[in-house]
């Protein structure tokens, strides 16, 4: 693999260098967004936001680029929906019990 990386020049070209960079750049600042999402809201909730946004991918991919989305594929995406609604509405409940108390 070596061999092939160090002979292969189309990645030894400064365009392939700044892109790589400019990837790192973002990734690392993206990183202090996720930390900031997840010290707003909690490890929880930034976990099930997560997986929720895999539904809108999913659907989007089918939507733009006629992906066949099979039928168990259908039933995942339902079984991740239900999880979130499940979720939200339980954060919803605890949130109603604290302002009681």
């Amino acid at each position: 693999e070596m061999k092939v990386f160090l002979s292969t020049d189309a990645i030894h070209t400064f365009d392939y260098a700044w892109k790589n960079a400019f990837a790192g750049f973002v990734g690392f600042f993206l990183n202090f967004a996720s930390l900031n999402c997840v010290s707003n809201t909690g490890p929880t909730t930034y976990a099930i936001v997560g997986s929720l946004n895999k539904v809108s991918v999913a659907l989007l991919g089918w939507f733009l680029f006629a992906a066949k989305i099979t039928p168990q594929t259908w039933f995942f995406i339902a079984v991740s929906m239900s999880g979130g609604f499940l979720y939200s509405y339980a954060k919803i409940a605890a949130g109603k019990k604290k302002t009681k108390a």
